[in-house]
């Protein structure tokens, strides 16, 4: 395998930045629970009260903070992809 071969696979990095999601991946924890994550970092969740959608930011449930609540899934979703 050549130099060029290893950077075009991405498993030779010469000093570039590692690409971060543009957009976050969804996946179901539990019951009305979902998990926000950026690449393999857990951003947080979003978990479903009712008709409400409540915005929890961090890396895992039980110490996550809430940064908004909301009707729609879609903002909620933001609110955590966003939060710092």
């Amino acid at each position: 395998m050549t130099i060029s071969d290893l950077l075009d696979t991405g498993q030779l990095n010469l000093g570039k930045r590692p690409r971060r999601s543009t957009e976050p991946s969804i996946a179901l924890l539990g019951d009305d629970i979902y998990v926000v994550l950026a690449d393999s970092d857990t951003k947080g969740f979003v978990e479903q009260v009712g008709p409400v959608y409540v915005a929890l930011s961090g890396p895992d449930l039980a110490r996550a903070v809430e940064v908004g609540q909301s009707l729609s899934w879609d903002t909620a979703v933001q609110m955590v992809w966003t939060a710092k």
